[in-house]
């Protein structure tokens, strides 16, 4: 991969990292001001909707997080844009998409097509 590219895609890692820790931020103030003063039942039910609906989001953003920072670290070693399954490049293409992309499109595709193994 070309050093200008991994240079702008880690510029674009850094940038999406300030931008959920700023999301998170913001969630976690409106939890606090939601947690504020005696409610009624229908504002108790909506605070609890807003708290959920942040608490997913919230969760969805750390995930991405640690995908970000692990692809950060992957860059500063050297090791950035090869698939964590297979060895193999990552596409530019797809790093282009989704910098944060720990496998190729292929170990991704079997990832999400394996099916779960259920218990009886």
């Amino acid at each position: 991969m070309r050093a200008a590219l991994k240079k702008k895609l880690g510029r674009v890692l850094r940038a999406r990292r300030r931008e959920l820790a700023a999301s998170f931020k913001r969630s976690q103030e409106t939890n606090r001001r939601l947690d504020d003063g005696p409610l009624d039942l229908a504002d108790t039910a909506s605070e609890l909707y807003t708290q959920e609906f942040n608490l997913s989001l919230s969760e969805k953003e750390l995930e991405e997080l640690k995908l970000i920072t692990d692809a950060l670290d992957r860059l500063e070693i050297g090791d950035y844009g090869g698939c964590e399954e297979c060895g193999e490049k990552i596409t530019e293409a797809r790093l282009k998409a989704i910098p944060w992309a720990p496998l190729c499109i292929d170990c991704q595709e079997k990832k999400e097509t394996v099916p779960a193994i259920q218990s009886d």
